[in-house]
C-alpha cells in the first residue's frame, strides 16, 4: 500500500510565474525544483457509509497529511487527515468521533471543528491547513444560522446545514518547522527577489547608474506600473460581508 492510487492523482504541468505564451511574468516563483503529483481530495465528503482508513500519507501540495479511506462499498478516496487518525480506525460508525462529518446544527457549543463549508454542497472551503481549526460559539435557531471563531479570528455566521468536520487539522507542529538554508524555500517554489533600487536602469524603474534613484521617482514595478499613491478600485463597492461577519480578523 506504499504506491500512489492511479485514479486518484494526476501529474502537474510546470508552469509557475509564466503566462499562457510562456513568458515569465512573476520573477520571484520558480518550479519547486521536484515533480510531484497532485492528489484528488474529496471535500465534500457524500459519502456516509462506514469505512476504514488504509494509510496517513504525506501530500507535497499541501501543509497537513492525507488519509486513504476505503468504505464498505469498495469505494477509495482521499480525505483530509484530522489529528488523532490512525491506521486500521473506523468512520462513519455511528460514534462521534475526530474525522466524523456532521451539520453544524449537531455539534455543541466549544467544539473544535474544520474543513467547514462556505456555501452548502460547496465542500470546504475553511480552516484546512495543518493545525487549523474552528470553534462553535453560538446556535441561532431563529436565523437558522451558527456563529464560528474562524482560525484569523475573525467571527462569522454560518448556515446551520453546512456541513464540517469534527477535530482539528493534522501535522500541528508544521508552525514550529525553521527553514534551514535558501533551498528550503526554492523548493516550495518561491525564488528570491531582488530590489528594484539594487538593479541597473535598463532592467527596473527604480535602477540607476549610481545604485539608487532619486525621491522623485514614482513606486513601481518592473514593468513600470505605479504601485503607490493611485486609487485601486474605482468607485465604491457594498461589502456584503458585514451582514455575516459579527467580528473582524485579527490585523
Amino acid at each position: 500500500m506504499n504506491k500512489i492510487i492511479k485514479y486518484l492523482s494526476f501529474g502537474l504541468k510546470n508552469k509557475t510565474g509564466k503566462n499562457f505564451s510562456g513568458h515569465r511574468t512573476v520573477l520571484s516563483k520558480g518550479s519547486g525544483r521536484s515533480k510531484r503529483k497532485f492528489r484528488l481530495i474529496d471535500y465534500s465528503r457524500l459519502i456516509q457509509v462506514p469505512g476504514i482508513i488504509l494509510k496517513i500519507e504525506y501530500d507535497p501540495n499541501r501543509s497537513c497529511n492525507i488519509a486513504l479511506v476505503c468504505y464498505k462499498n469498495g469505494f477509495l478516496s482521499y480525505i483530509i487527515a484530522v489529528n488523532g487518525m490512525q491506521k486500521g480506525m473506523f468512520i462513519n460508525n455511528g460514534f462521534l468521533t475526530s474525522g466524523t462529518v456532521k451539520k453544524l446544527e449537531d455539534f455543541d457549543l466549544g467544539s473544535f471543528i474544520c474543513c467547514v463549508e462556505l456555501r452548502q454542497g460547496s465542500g470546504a472551503k475553511i480552516a484546512r491547513s495543518a493545525g487549523c481549526f474552528s470553534v462553535i460559539l453560538s446556535h441561532f435557531k431563529q436565523k437558522n444560522k451558527v456563529c464560528l471563531r474562524l482560525p484569523s479570528g475573525e467571527e462569522r455566521l454560518f448556515k446551520k446545514d453546512n456541513t464540517a468536520v469534527l477535530g482539528v487539522i493534522s501535522n500541528i507542529q508544521k508552525k514550529y518547522e525553521k527553514k534551514r538554508k535558501a533551498s528550503d524555500n526554492i523548493f516550495l517554489g518561491r525564488k528570491p527577489s531582488v530590489r528594484g533600487v539594487a538593479k541597473n536602469c535598463v532592467d527596473h524603474p527604480h535602477g540607476g547608474g549610481r545604485g539608487k534613484t532619486s525621491p522623485l521617482v514614482l513606486s513601481s514595478n518592473f514593468t513600470k506600473r505605479v504601485l503607490k499613491g493611485v486609487p485601486t478600485v474605482k468607485g465604491k463597492r457594498i461589502n456584503k460581508r458585514k451582514i455575516w461577519v459579527l467580528k473582524e480578523r485579527k490585523k
